[in-house]
């Protein structure tokens, strides 16, 4: 579904760009250019080379803004980051701020498109902080190319802080926000793994450095450092803010911020096909959530499924026996499942399902039934055969020669039995159903819940596998 009606009300491109106006105006983009039968003119939007293209020129037309972006770094979507900027003008503008404003990008980039982008918009008075030199340099040739070094200052950061070696520089100065596009993943190996296979291929060519996409810990322990050092210097940053790019990690640092009454806003960041969130914390008097208002428009908020689990025999009534329980029967079901945090008495797994394993069970029970049965006719009837007549030894080896195709047929049948379970190859298969689950302890009890995020097995598909857990609780 494409998300573009979900875009910030004030983003210009809500209103998708004249791609044939651009091809008049900027040779380059006409040379990456192309039109269809119908005059319409389109880019490959899976060519690195053309979404380099395509930013360059809309920062060019939009904003009268020359930058160059390395072939070797990331190529920042503009709707995205738009979004972004017009979230933090409706905080300032929440509390009456206009004018003198402060804020830092943490993690600039090569292109250091927030603070460009906010000078040239807002003027805003920004300070972008890079760790990469390489990013440092170029982010710094963009900022004096296009004359805007009166509001944009860099600065280099040598140490594993976030925000704390900037504040021990900068030690008069307030500023009224942060911001930040923290790397995804924690490991090279993470980010190859991290799109599984039978997905389709994303829509847009893949862009980005090492540098740009990994961090120690990945996305969600970099947040938490961020909001570790946010407890230290909560009175010389007003507003805390970060994008966010896995909503599983957005539900655990609403947790944290939860659990240590830090008041927070969130919403979401749209543009085609992509969902990103942000999230903003603040230590001052402000109810930020009343000023701005938590926003999930896309999809309508669904309330979890909740189940008291009962005692397990001979076993101890807690979350890691019923968690480990509920492991294996997802594991039983060939749903993958991966556990996301584990705090006190609470455990949060995200759980996906590839194919309809838990419904039907009677009726494949039945067929399993029939089958070894038939089974055990065929060997009881080859071994009356075999009991008349004494095989030769070419006949004992031809025997075991069929004995092992079929053995083999067995296994071949097994697989192409389980991958068109469905009516589908799984290697091009989208996930059915995705979905988080929670065990907890509420005073006696352990309580399961199951909260729906996508798939077209939808919300149904949510109650039948909680249908299937008690079935097989016992």
């Amino acid at each position: 579904m494409a998300l573009n009606n979900y875009m910030h009300p004030r983003n210009i491109y809500k209103t998708p760009p004249d791609f044939a106006d651009l091809a008049k105006r900027f040779p380059a983009f006409s040379s990456i250019s192309k039109m269809d039968i119908t005059g319409k003119v389109t880019i490959d939007f899976k060519d690195p080379h053309s979404l380099r293209i395509l930013t360059k020129c809309l920062l060019k037309s939009d904003f009268g803004l020359d930058i160059e972006i390395p072939e070797d770094r990331l190529v920042p979507t503009l709707p995205l980051r738009l979004n972004y900027i017009l979230w933090i003008e409706d905080l300032l503008l929440a509390i009456g701020k206009k004018e003198n404003v402060w804020g830092i990008d943490i993690g600039t980039g090569a292109c250091a498109i927030y603070p460009v982008l906010a000078a040239t918009k807002n003027k805003w008075n920004m300070i972008g902080t890079e760790t990469d030199a390489e990013s440092f340099k170029k982010a710094q040739e963009n900022i004096d190319k296009n004359n805007l070094s009166n509001f944009i200052k860099l600065s280099k950061n040598t140490t594993s802080s976030v925000v704390q070696y900037l504040l021990d520089i900068e030690t008069d100065q307030r500023f009224d926000f942060c911001m930040c596009n923290p790397p995804f993943y924690s490991s090279i190996q993470e980010l190859c793994e991290s799109r599984n296979p039978s997905r389709q291929p994303p829509k847009n060519g893949f862009t980005g450095s090492p540098q740009e996409l990994v961090t120690e810990g990945g996305e969600l322990e970099f947040c938490r450092k961020l909001i570790e050092e946010s407890k230290i210097y909560k009175d010389r940053i007003l507003f805390f803010t970060t994008m966010i790019g896995h909503k599983y990690n957005l539900k655990e640092l609403l947790h944290d911020l939860t659990s240590e009454g830090i008041k927070y806003t969130h919403t979401e960041f749209c543009q085609g096909r992509v969902t990103r969130w942000g999230l903003a914390w603040t230590y001052q008097e402000y109810d930020i959530e009343k000023l701005v208002p938590s926003k999930d428009k896309i999809r309508k908020k669904s309330k979890p499924i909740a189940y008291q689990l009962t005692e397990l025999p001979s076993r101890p009534y807690d979350v890691d026996t019923c968690t480990e329980k509920i492991m294996e029967i997802l594991t039983g079901l060939q749903i993958k499942h991966k556990l996301l945090s584990k705090r006190g008495k609470s455990v949060c797994m995200q759980m996906t399902a590839f194919n309809n394993t838990w419904s039907h069970q009677r009726r494949k029970r039945r067929l399993q039934k029939q089958q070894e049965q038939e089974s055990k006719k065929m060997r009881l009837c080859s071994s009356n055969e075999a009991s008349h007549s004494e095989p030769t030894e070419t006949q004992k080896e031809n025997a075991n020669s069929d004995d092992k195709v079929n053995e083999n047929n067995n296994k071949q049948s097994k697989s192409l039995l389980l991958l068109c379970e469905n009516g589908k190859d799984t290697s091009i298969q989208e996930p059915i159903l995705q979905a988080f689950l929670k065990i907890f302890k509420k005073e006696n009890a352990v309580l399961f819940e199951m909260e729906y995020i996508s798939g077209n097995a939808g919300k149904e598909g949510i109650h039948q596998i909680v249908q299937y857990i008690k079935n097989n609780w016992k």
